[in-house]
């Protein structure tokens, strides 16, 4: 598993549920409450709790909306851009996010469990096998 980019999942699903990043582990994503709020495919595709398409990370990072807009894109090393091309945070190795100013937000473990910046449990992803 790759935790950089199970983050990354982390920050779209929490912050925005129509975003997520390159290469998401396939799974189904959960709340702190332990409520579904929805999945991604092995195709890249997300879809809400409800089962309704919500957007698309292709193979080189790049996000589009449940329209097919383009939306953002994350590099190989982390770093999140807008659809402007603007800096917009970064998640490292160990799975720590970092918003656009290098402010800590919180981070994944390689368990696929989610925490904020206070260390509170956010949720999870259980991965496909």
């Amino acid at each position: 598993m790759n935790v950089k980019r199970l983050a990354a999942l982390c920050l779209g699903l929490l912050c925005t549920v129509t975003l997520a990043v390159a290469a998401d582990p396939v799974g189904r994503h959960y709340d702190a409450s332990g409520r579904y709020i929805g999945k991604t495919d092995a195709t890249g595709r997300h879809y809400d709790a409800s089962g309704r398409y919500i957007g698309k990370t292709d193979s080189n990072g790049r996000r589009y909306d449940s329209s097919g807009r383009y939306v953002g894109r994350e590099t190989t090393d982390g770093r999140n851009y807008d659809k402007s091309g603007r800096y917009t945070g970064r998640v490292n190795s160990n799975g720590r996010e970092y918003d656009r100013s290098g402010h800590y937000i919180g981070r994944s473990d390689a368990n696929g469990r989610r925490y904020d910046r206070s260390g509170r449990y956010t949720g999870r992803t259980d991965f496909a096998h």
